[in-house]
């Protein structure tokens, strides 16, 4: 598995907690889960910026993505854009950028 399709698994499941999340807290389905799916949440979206961070200094992201992943989006916004990448790409990866400063 590449780096990309690991990135997209995560933000895949961050963005599934996350809805959970919500539904939990619109429909007071109990305070213990909303309080567990919260700080999953919380930790799960801090690890997933820093993913996609890494990406992003690496070349596999465009810094872009970085900035949909921090706003407040969050894993909604990394996961449309990581998608949108993805099927930018024949293959389902981004091909990888060269490293370096372009001249």
């Amino acid at each position: 598995m590449t780096y990309f399709q690991a990135v997209r698994v995560y933000s895949l499941v961050e963005v599934c907690i996350f809805s959970a999340l919500i539904v939990t807290a619109v429909f007071g389905l109990g305070e213990n889960l909303e309080t567990i799916l919260g700080w999953t949440h919380g930790f799960g979206w801090i690890i997933l910026c820093l993913l996609v961070a890494n990406g992003a200094k690496r070349g596999t992201f465009p810094w872009p993505l970085l900035a949909a992943t921090v706003s407040p989006l969050g894993p909604s916004g990394s996961t449309a854009g990581i998608e949108y990448l993805a099927r930018r790409s024949p293959a389902g990866i981004p091909p990888r950028r060269a490293r370096g400063r372009t001249p």
